[in-house]
């Protein structure tokens, strides 16, 4: 297996853990705004020294690379939290999975937009099966576990176009920096524009006990920190498009977990999903078809 695809498949399956965390903490009262900010501040938590170990001190950021990070932290680091958060609690999980994970459709489409990404039969056939496979592993036919609402709804499409963006600004920003310099700015940037919007006092009367910090540093450390510098590691190696595909892993994932912490019974339609996901896991690491030697001279033109 490449190296890269091993990096996705770490982060895809560290994601599969946030719906259980930020369940909890939800069900604690905290808002969708407030779960975004503390995962955020948690992930800096554990960000910051990893960088200042491994590069010996903190890392500059070229002047006309502040817009880019400052736009990638405003979409990925807070929005994407946001829409995310607001459709598992307005719409509920199943129903915020499913809707997430458009996003490979659309990092690939953002893919061949912005880097010239081929779309192959072979990708375009991972996506569906991917697309698929989430449907049915999030129990999508269930339409009693569905909470069809539009503000919901909204929140969801939007997370998965965002999540779908997430490849292109870290494919641009890992062509100039390490994966945890890219990972700690868009972090910290998405953190201070969450802190514009928050009140991170108002969480004080949640912070304590284990109930509260459990999943609080579980979201923040092996739910966010651990994916996003492995799925930012994976893209430097491996397409976009591809990367997207092959982290769809994750509700796969949540669905073990459910099944191994909370006692959930899995039907045959989910594992048929997950045969699905796995499926396009596979299909999409497949080697792209090779391009005449004066097409890549056209594509440069």
């Amino acid at each position: 297996m490449n190296k890269g695809y091993a990096w996705i498949l770490l982060a895809g399956t560290a994601w599969g853990s946030i719906g259980v965390f930020a369940r909890r903490l939800l069900d604690l009262g905290l808002s969708p705004l407030d779960v975004s900010w503390l995962r955020g501040v948690v992930s800096l938590l554990g960000l910051v020294p990893l960088v200042l170990c491994r590069q010996g001190g903190w890392p500059r950021l070229a002047r006309e690379d502040l817009k880019l990070f400052a736009a990638f932290g405003l979409i990925n680091g807070a929005l994407y939290n946001i829409l995310y958060f607001t459709a598992v609690d307005k719409a509920g999980v199943t129903t915020a999975v499913i809707l997430l994970y458009t996003a490979p459709a659309f990092a690939t489409l953002f893919a061949r937009l912005a880097f010239a990404e081929p779309l192959s039969p072979g990708k375009a056939f991972a996506v569906a099966l991917s697309l698929a496979g989430c449907f049915l592993v999030a129990r999508g036919y269930n339409l009693t576990a569905l909470r069809l609402n539009l503000a919901g709804a909204l929140a969801g499409l939007g997370a998965g176009v965002t999540y779908g963006l997430y490849g292109i600004f870290g494919k641009k920003a890992r062509a100039r920096y390490p994966a945890e310099t890219t990972v700690l700015y868009c972090t910290l940037f998405g953190t201070l524009f969450l802190t514009l919007l928050h009140r991170p006092l108002a969480l004080a009367q949640h912070a304590h006990g284990p109930a509260f910090w459990g999943p609080a540093l579980s979201l923040g450390l092996w739910g966010s920190l651990v994916p996003w510098v492995a799925y930012t590691t994976g893209l430097g190696l491996v397409e976009v498009g591809r990367a997207a595909v092959v982290a769809s892993v994750e509700p796969v994932v949540g669905v073990i977990l459910g099944l191994v912490l909370l006692g959930e019974r899995l039907d045959l339609l989910q594992t048929a999903g997950m045969a699905l996901v796995l499926a396009a896991v596979v299909f999409a690491q497949a080697p792209a078809p090779s391009r005449p030697a004066g097409s890549k001279v056209l594509a440069e033109k």
